[in-house]
């Protein structure tokens, strides 16, 4: 959270932009803050990162690029530049609304809305990666950390060929209208690897994400396995059995661990409890025993 936010109309002026009529806060994610930007007839996505973060949205921009080149929806840039030091994007504004929203408000729909979650993530694995890409200063296996053992039996492991990795996709990051996906959104994560730790990644947060929030108890149980289930035979339709995804959950459970862990306490994160934790602890613990 930001608690000098900037004065979204002084960015897009440092944009070139001073036609717009209106612009909205929305929730972002934590990467960067969002604004509805409204010009004319057209909707726009401002989006204002911190000032670390100007090569990684220069590698967002690539690729958000390379998944539009390669058939996947994603948004257009508009506009790129600084303000006050901080990178800033205007985006295109996607159609639809987020995945889990979808979920929540048609819970029975689950498997086919998991269905066209996996594909669209199995087209991401077809993209080229982008030269922008390439050389990123921290590659997916370090995520997990300053973890020898782990690292050695990720190197281990015969590779996959090389594919576009988005690594934080979830629901709220795929964006669907009249039963199609529209949009994958939050594209800060992504770089080159091993296809299977993208699924890994996608795999915890299904397993451990607040998918089930304002639903009735009996609903959310069904939910959740069912989206999980749609999303596996989505993906497996495209590109066949995937193997070898023990040491890869290894990973993505000890990733989700060092990302969460921070934010316990956070009020703006109910559903993250010491007990979820220790979930999380636990299913990493079991990957990590199986492929010791």
């Amino acid at each position: 959270m930001d608690a000098n936010p900037p004065d979204p109309f002084a960015v897009l002026a440092a944009l070139g932009v001073s036609d717009a009529r209106s612009a909205e806060p929305v929730l972002g994610g934590a990467d960067a803050l969002i604004w509805r930007v409204e010009r004319g007839a057209e909707a726009y996505a401002l989006r204002v990162f911190r000032p670390d973060q100007a090569e990684a949205s220069e590698r967002e921009v690539a690729a958000m690029a390379a998944a539009a080149a390669g058939g996947v929806a994603a948004p257009r840039v508009h506009a790129a530049g600084a303000w006050d030091a901080r990178p800033a994007l205007l985006l295109s504004w996607c159609p639809g609304r987020p995945l889990l929203h979808e979920l929540r408000a048609h819970p029975w729909d689950a498997w086919r809305l998991g269905v066209r979650f996996g594909r669209t993530q199995a087209a991401i694995h077809t993209v080229p990666v982008p030269p922008g890409l390439r050389g990123h200063p921290v590659p997916w296996a370090a995520w997990a950390g300053p973890d020898e053992a782990l690292a050695t039996r990720l190197l281990a492991v015969p590779p996959r060929a090389e594919a576009l990795l988005h690594l934080d996709y979830h629901p709220m990051n795929v964006l669907v209208e009249r039963g199609r996906v529209t949009a994958v959104l939050d594209w800060a994560n992504a770089r080159p690897g091993d296809p299977r730790a993208d699924l890994a990644r996608t795999a915890s947060i299904l397993r451990f994400g607040p998918l089930g929030a304002g639903l009735p108890d009996a609903g959310a149980r069904a939910a959740r396995p069912a989206l999980i289930a749609g999303w596996r035979h989505g993906y497996r339709r495209v590109t066949g059995p995937i193997g070898g995804m023990a040491p890869f959950f290894a990973w993505a459970g000890a990733v989700m661990e060092r990302d969460l862990s921070p934010r316990l306490g956070r009020p703006d994160l109910p559903w993250l409890t010491p007990e979820l934790l220790a979930r999380v602890r636990a299913w990493t613990t079991e990957w990590r025993t199986r492929v010791a």
